[in-house]
């Protein structure tokens, strides 16, 4: 799947080693599939999952670690409907926020700020 190789780039553009495919389900065609993803820099882990149908992401889940405490995920779990941009919402620490760029880029790069200082950011 073309887009397990765009993810797996954008983690070695941030130097993260060890990237594993953890699990990887193929679809009917090379759009569609799901996957999982698992990244390791440091003291930082990020774990990407997405089920991908006709080519669009239908479920996500990011997940940035710190040791072994969560830091940031973006997920479209329809668990937080009082959420204005429902089922899309992002955990920082322990609130729960609107997402308004729920992209891969958007996390990787919120990812990256948070990493350069845990605690920092948004």
């Amino acid at each position: 799947m073309i887009r397990i190789a765009y993810v797996t780039d954008k983690l070695r553009r941030l130097v993260f080693q060890n990237i594993i495919l953890a699990t990887y389900r193929p679809g009917p065609t090379g759009m569609d599939g799901y996957y999982k993803l698992q990244a390791v820099k440091n003291d930082f882990k990020i774990f990407v999952s997405e089920l991908m149908i006709r080519g669009s992401i239908a479920k996500y889940s990011y997940t940035l670690l710190h040791k072994e405490e969560i830091i940031l995920r973006y997920d479209n779990a329809p668990h937080h409907p009082r959420i204005e941009t429902f089922p899309h919402h992002k955990h920082w620490r322990d609130e729960v926020m609107p997402i308004y760029d729920r992209s891969i880029d958007s996390f990787l790069e919120e990812a990256a700020s948070l990493m350069e200082g845990p605690g920092r950011g948004r």
